[in-house]
């Protein structure tokens, strides 16, 4: 008996260990898709990164990471949450915009030991192999299957949504790593009803909410519907204690992890300016076209397909993929056969419960209607019916009552109107109308990265099914089964490729003027012209190497203060504006003579005539950006391609 014993531990142990290499290959093969499908990503690890110097928000969380270092090992006293040296005399409060704790307090050490730069290019890094490892531990239990889960991190790690926000700069966003994590232990939840499996989703829902405040809305929803979907039928678990005890643990350890940080949050966000046109909060509506349209970032066919449909690179890259939609069609076709019931299925079983492939294939259609935004769009623009001009008043009419005087938070809807047409209203208008907070929220795609974990998941969970159809024919083939197993592992990877990275990479380098600003003695603040300009991660991070008080900044709002001047500083420089600048205590104005185009020799002639100026000096700007193919047929993003020469005017 007692050797009988021993062998069932070696063999528990072999298993054990067996197990543990094959999650370290997976591994493994993680970290090496994502150096090679981001590169050059870790090619110049510390002194270029991904995406375009503006427009686009690399630079402002390249500072951030810098900041939070900065503030609390060399200020005293030390307050990562509010920044006296931007938008001089009146500071920010850091938490106006997104602080992404989850990614810059991890980024700390990594700034002390390697550079703002390379910890920023790292944390980036690990959200690739974060995101491909949780997806794959979600699935995996689910299938049992190693391949389908490898099958499903690739598909969810590597999308379009997440490499396109990548150039974008868009670090909070890309913070997916703890979506399938959280849906893990809520499955876990639900099927274990243990209150340690409600602390680590509110852990991971947490961790998700502090890397983008977006995806604490987000994931909540999805974590909600996922929850009620999968827990079917309900009657099992409503009076179950030992289920309400887990999600009160659940509720509780996120309010713990999360209040302290939201009400601050929410109370500033009250100064931040909201929109008052429904025309403005419907323009970051994604299309259908966007979840089927092939990904314009591939390097074969991305510039000749963005140049026919001029989506947003940064928002609206949604593209589901070929692939991983046929596999995800043949999971819920096959849903059908499997078996129903919320609790944990044996080890041999291959069919994951009926529940949980419903559940992801809701919730991926949920999602993409809320991405839809608050109307109807097509190619980028609502899409309008025309009607009788009577149904048109009256629609019109009827959209005024319910955007105005029945709203919570009211926005006029007058800014959409159309003779003779209507627009079609989606729900995700009600959640703005209506929800509170939701409507902090403006660009409805990102909603899409739900969607696209669903279908991810489920992509997996259809090839695990498939190929078990023919299990046995695969143990008599195993070469070709592994054959085809890497044909559609590559299929994927094609589909989706980005490399070399599509939207470029730009230097981190100091501007001429920089240099010349830091060598200059005293305190005092500096402005930067045009405003649109100045407003920019690029010269925000640029006081990082000067020093100076900045009377400008860049974050998701403003302070109310700035954006009450912001008309006087718009007309620069009149002696209004001049005066304002003296009275914050700006001593040096820089000015882009390529930024302000064809309105330059205007400006130039009226800053030679202003009393209040006094010409210093220029500088000439190097170029800092390279090797883009995408940007440069969109309409509006010809910021990310000025080599300015700035202008150096002292206020007297």
């Amino acid at each position: 008996m007692l050797a009988c014993a021993d062998l069932d531990n070696h063999i528990a142990c072999t298993t054990r260990s067996r197990k543990r290499s094959g999650h370290l290959l997976v591994l493994a093969a993680f970290v090496l898709l994502s150096i090679v499908l981001t590169y050059p990503l870790s090619r110049d690890l510390s002194s270029r990164i991904l995406g375009p110097p503006a427009p686009g928000d690399s630079f402002e969380y390249l500072y951030k990471v810098w900041w939070f270092t900065h503030s609390l090992f060399e200020l005293t006293p030390a307050n990562p949450f509010f920044n006296e040296h931007m938008f001089h005399p009146f500071g920010y409060p850091v938490t106006l915009s997104e602080t992404t704790l989850s990614n810059t307090i991890p980024a700390l050490p990594l700034t002390l030991l390697a550079g703002e730069v390379a910890a920023y290019n790292l944390t980036l890094l690990g959200t690739f192999v974060l995101s491909a490892l949780g997806m794959y531990l979600l699935v995996l239990r689910w299938t049992h299957s190693r391949w389908a889960g490898f099958i499903s991190g690739i598909v969810f790690a590597f999308c379009p949504y997440r490499l396109s926000h990548l150039g974008a700069g868009h670090l909070p966003l890309m913070g997916t790593q703890w979506l399938p994590f959280l849906l893990l232990y809520l499955d876990r939840m639900v099927v274990g009803r243990r209150r340690r499996d409600g602390a680590m989703a509110a852990l991971f829902y947490s961790l998700g909410a502090l890397s983008a405040w977006y995806y604490a809305y987000i994931f909540a929803l999805a974590g909600i519907a996922f929850v009620l979907l999968r827990a079917r039928p309900w009657r099992e678990l409503l009076w179950n204690w030992q289920f309400a005890s887990s999600a009160l643990t659940f509720s509780l350890l996120c309010l713990a992890l999360l209040g302290p940080l939201v009400w601050p949050v929410t109370q500033l966000w009250q100064e931040g300016s909201r929109p008052t046109s429904l025309k403005y909060v419907d323009s970051f509506s994604a299309s259908p076209l966007d979840f089927v349209y092939p990904n314009v970032l591939h390097p074969w066919w991305g510039s000749a397909l963005v140049r026919i449909y001029g989506q947003n690179p940064n928002e609206n890259v949604l593209y589901l993929g070929a692939i991983p939609l046929l596999l995800a069609t043949a999971a819920l076709c096959l849903s059908r056969l499997a078996p129903r019931g919320a609790g944990s299925q044996p080890a041999g079983r291959t069919r994951p419960p009926r529940e949980v492939v419903q559940a992801l294939g809701w919730i991926s259609l949920i999602f993409v209607i809320l991405s839809l935004g608050t109307t109807l769009h097509w190619k980028g623009a609502p899409l309008y019916i025309s009607v009788p001009s009577a149904v048109e008043r009256v629609f019109t009419a009827g959209m005024s009552l319910l955007t105005g005087r029945l709203a919570l938070y009211p926005v006029s809807s007058y800014s959409l109107r159309l003779e003779n047409a209507i627009y079609v209203p989606l729900p995700t208008l009600l959640l703005y109308l209506f929800l509170p907070f939701f409507n902090a929220m403006r660009v409805w795609g990102r909603f899409g990265i739900i969607s696209m974990a669903g279908v991810a998941a489920l992509a997996g969970i259809g090839w695990k099914w498939l190929e078990s159809g023919s299990a046995l024919a695969a143990r008599r083939r195993r070469f070709g089964v592994n054959a085809i197993r890497l044909t559609a592992i590559g299929l994927i990877i094609m589909e989706f490729a980005a490399v070399p990275y599509a939207m470029g990479t730009s230097a981190v380098t100091a501007r001429p003027v920089d240099q010349w600003l830091a060598s200059q003695p005293g305190d005092w603040a500096i402005m930067e012209f045009p405003v649109a300009k100045a407003v920019s991660g690029r010269t925000l991070y640029a006081s990082r190497t000067h020093g100076k008080q900045i009377a400008f900044g860049y974050g998701t709002f403003f302070p109310r203060e700035f954006n009450e001047a912001r008309p006087v500083l718009e007309d620069f420089p009149s002696p209004q504006c001049l005066g304002l600048l003296k009275s914050w205590g700006v001593r040096y104005v820089l000015v882009g003579s390529q930024s302000y185009g064809t309105d330059w020799p205007r400006i130039e002639s009226a800053c030679a005539r202003a009393s209040g100026l006094r010409y210093v000096l220029q500088a000439e700007d190097a170029p800092v950006y390279e090797g883009d193919r995408v940007l440069r047929w969109i309409p509006g993003t010809w910021r990310a391609f000025i080599v300015d020469r700035v202008y150096v005017y002292e206020v007297l």
